[in-house]
């Protein structure tokens, strides 16, 4: 992208901000971001700005090892808050997907707390091929393939089976929440999304995510359109 896209202006609000607070409005009761030290001041006088309360976990070396950071953190925050784990669920959302709605959220938290374990995504609707140094391979058949999105969730006393107790070299990794779920053997059921969440991932994203945020949230008073 050139910058950090986390900080990209949406409708007043930085990206980050606009996941999150998608996140409350689907029912959690609290927000752990996962950052790097570096960025971790600026978010915090933003979420003030914002009087969105969160709490802050520091990143790893990859994607697995920063959300083993922040689970840590989440258990310390619900074990400080006495709940029940049995009864709780956690789930793991990228700050790139701002305009999840909040009833696909409510619907994954209660699917994991019903199934053990939940993603949210989207049937397979183009042809698949399977491509090897430029040369289609074969035709994959669509009918059983999903393509996951976030979030993600699990029942939170399932979490340190599947992210505390076991560890990974760095190229074989999980690379999405559902697939350490899958290795620690907890059964994980597809929610279909039903509204747009899209991810914003490439520089071609930029200006619909900033159209869409106008759309759905207005034009801010007072903004400053020189940020990302």
């Amino acid at each position: 992208m050139g910058f950090k896209k986390q900080f990209l202006d949406l409708a007043g609000r930085s990206m980050w901000l606009r996941s999150a607070e998608a996140m409350l409005a689907g029912g959690a009761d609290e927000i752990v971001v996962v950052a790097s030290a570096a960025d971790v001041a600026r978010m915090e006088e933003e979420a003030r700005h914002a009087q969105l309360a969160v709490h802050f976990a520091l990143g790893g070396a990859t994607r697995h090892e920063s959300v083993v950071s922040g689970v840590k953190r989440a258990l310390e925050r619900m074990a400080a808050g006495g709940a029940d784990l049995a009864h709780s669920a956690l789930a793991v959302h990228d700050a790139a997907r701002p305009f999840v709605s909040a009833e696909d959220v409510r619907r994954v938290f209660e699917a994991a707390m019903r199934c053990g374990g939940a993603v949210l995504g989207s049937p397979c609707r183009d042809t698949v091929k399977r491509v090897a140094s430029g040369w289609v391979q074969e035709t994959i058949p669509r009918d059983e393939l999903f393509l996951a999105e976030t979030p993600q969730a699990l029942r939170a006393d399932l979490a340190p089976s599947v992210y505390l107790e076991r560890t990974y070299a760095a190229d074989e990794a999980p690379t999405d929440d559902s697939g350490a779920m899958e290795a620690a053997g907890v059964p994980v059921v597809a929610v279909t999304s039903m509204a747009y969440n899209g991810k914003i991932t490439t520089p071609a994203d930029l200006d619909y995510a900033r159209f869409l945020a106008l759309e759905r949230w207005g034009r801010p008073e007072h903004a400053d359109w020189t940020r990302v």
